[in-house]
């Protein structure tokens, strides 16, 4: 049924865009409802907070920074009262300026007022003549090892202090904490979520996601080189990126709660085109310091595309072909391939059933083909096909340092799509690739994959418009995922062979799922790229999953995911547990959301009848 309701969906896409807009018609509303529902602070949470405390000791002390940049009265008085409201206390605020900034004489009466209110707020002038030195000052000063830096036009709300304190308790091993936030109007409404992924470093080389709220650890911070000057002001952005790069696991530290609101007044604004090309330029730096060599362009409305210069020795890609030999979707496939392709240095190694080679037709154009230098042809003589099996016994035969797995049933649109696959492949850590694939009709079929989605995992944006940036602008930069499909994956030869190929239990579904969380389990990476593109006739080899005798074998595979990967299906961690697992609600808040308070777990749990 789901099948058919997806081919009725592209055959009228004006009723596509009506359901899927319909869905979110009332995004705003629904996170209103969200957070009466399930983030709003009262005084039972106060309290129980207050009781953890009790338990605790002497609370983590913490050095708050905070750089004057471009800061508005109302900003700054707002920052003010929100941590003077904060239920852990064991702080000192920083103010940053450097010597080269004069500050305007009301701002600077605010910050006296206010410390002469608290004394834990302070003015710092550095001596240094930049920000990235004066900042880097403050961070060899002040109490405790943990420095938290905040943007001036943020709020934190009364349990964020207590929430970053806890994590450093808890986990000695962090290196950098961050949360999630939204942003507040100037009547206190709460709009504009932003539910984050676990640690993303794919993600961060796109947009500083990590946000205006983060706790860095200070040896850590000034052993990467502390802040650093950069020609658009960003220090935080680089000194993050300098900070994650080959970081273990556990040592970055996401808080799945919002712990901070950005104030949005009239002077808020986007960056203009010039600024962003002034910031892409910038980026070009911060990425050199890590190893990158990118050329940067600006995406989205506020990300950063870096596509990584081609490695000069280039590796040998296998694209391993399975097909069922028809003509009209393999020919369109090779012909891209071999000729449409602007990566030099791959082979094709072509995989078809023997009974395809008994076909006239067929027999007489697979002989063409296989006298192509480039094109090994393998004939499969085991039946029923299976996808897992084939590819497996192809990854065998290959020659090439990487394989590309490719289904017939694609078409290369951009030339340079295997150039940006290799590219991302031989980034640190990175043992799987996979693509944006489109329908012929211009729709995305792939951008990604989202686990725990209809029980099992779903591709992300899939049946909206090509150029649809998504939440965020997730649909439109590098980000690591925990699955791509198998369609049209890059996978590290070696790697796939010592993790034993495909699953041959799962021969046509939820192969690739069970690959890719294998990779990510053995401390591998998986990312996306919309950098390569593909067109996609999703099933036209070998039909619907519900089609014939497909249906029983479909479920048995599903059953054989569900069983093997259970848990990691319900906890995605680069799809917040504050989202929706319903497919027509993806991005959107969930209800309820499957994570909540510590405090609310540990009081639900002592308020259950003993047994």
């Amino acid at each position: 049924m789901a099948d058919l309701t997806q081919r009725a969906l592209d055959r009228v896409p004006q009723f596509q865009d009506a359901l899927l807009e319909g869905a979110r018609s009332d995004s705003r509303d629904r996170y209103l409802r969200w957070i009466e529902a399930y983030d709003t602070i009262g005084e039972a949470d106060l309290a129980a907070i207050a009781e953890v405390q009790s338990h605790l000791g002497s609370p983590t002390p913490l050095s708050l920074v905070v750089p004057l940049t471009q800061a508005t009265e109302q900003q700054l008085r707002s920052l003010e009262q929100s941590l003077s409201a904060d239920v852990h206390e064991r702080w000192a605020l920083s103010y940053v300026v450097d010597t080269s900034v004069s500050l305007d004489g009301e701002i600077t009466a605010l910050l006296e007022r206010a410390a002469e209110r608290d004394s834990r707020f302070a003015v710092s002038t550095g001596r240094s003549g930049s920000l990235a030195g004066a900042l880097n000052e403050a961070l060899r000063s002040g109490p405790g090892e943990f420095v938290v830096l905040l943007e001036p036009d943020v709020m934190v709300r009364p349990h964020t202090l207590f929430l970053v304190a806890e994590t450093i308790r808890e986990h000695p091993e962090a290196l950098l904490i961050y949360g999630d936030e939204d942003r507040i109007d100037a009547d206190g409404v709460r709009f504009g979520h932003h539910f984050k992924p676990d640690w993303n470093e794919a993600l961060l080389g796109s947009q500083n996601y990590l946000g205006g709220l983060v706790a860095v650890r200070r040896s850590h911070a000034l052993e990467v080189g502390g802040f650093q000057d950069e020609q658009d002001g960003d220090v935080a952005w680089g000194l993050f990126l300098r900070m994650g790069a080959g970081a273990p696991p556990g040592a970055v530290r996401h808080l799945p709660f919002v712990l901070s609101h950005r104030r949005v007044d009239e002077r808020s604004h986007a960056p203009t085109a010039v600024e962003r090309d002034r910031i892409a330029r910038a980026h070009e730096i911060r990425l050199e310091r890590i190893g990158r060599r990118a050329r940067v362009v600006p995406v989205g409305e506020s990300s950063y595309r870096a596509d990584d210069e081609p490695p000069y020795a280039r590796p040998t890609v296998s694209v391993v072909i399975p097909s069922t030999g028809k003509l009209g979707l393999l020919q369109p496939c090779l012909e891209g391939v071999l000729h449409r392709t602007s990566y030099p240095a791959l082979e094709v190694v072509l995989v078809v059933g023997e009974d395809v080679e008994r076909m006239s037709d067929e027999s007489v154009h697979l002989g063409t083909v296989a006298t192509r230098p480039r094109v090994h042809v393998l004939i499969d003589d085991d039946r029923p096909f299976s996808f897992s099996r084939v590819n497996n016994r192809a990854a065998r035969k290959a020659r090439g340092e990487l394989l590309c797995f490719l289904n017939d049933d694609t078409e290369v649109i951009r030339e340079d799509w295997l150039s940006q696959m290799v590219a991302r492949a031989l980034q640190e850590r990175v043992a799987a690739v996979g693509a944006l694939l489109l329908y012929p009709n211009d729709r995305i079929q792939h951008a990604g994959v989202v686990l725990g989605v209809g029980g099992l995992a779903a591709h992300n944006l899939k049946g909206w418009r090509r150029g649809t940036v998504g939440y965020h602008d997730r649909g439109c930069v590098d980000q690591e995922v925990s699955c791509v499909t198998a369609a049209c994956m890059l996978v590290r030869r070696d790697v796939f062979l010592d993790l034993g190929g495909f699953n041959e239990r799962l021969a046509v579904d939820f192969n690739d799922v069970d690959l890719c969380l294998r990779l990510v389990d053995a401390g591998w990476r998986v990312v996306w790229t919309p950098s390569a593109e593909l067109y996609h006739k999703e099933r036209a080899s070998i039909g619907a999953h519900d089609a014939g005798d497909r249906d029983e074998a479909w479920k048995a595979e599903w059953n054989v995911a569900q069983e093997r990967w259970s848990t990691a299906l319900t906890s995605d961690p680069h799809y917040s547990p504050n989202l929706s697992l319903d497919s027509f609600q993806l991005w959107e808040p969930s209800f309820p959301p499957r994570v909540s308070y510590p405090w609310r777990v540990e009081a639900a749990h002592e308020a259950r009848p003993a047994r």
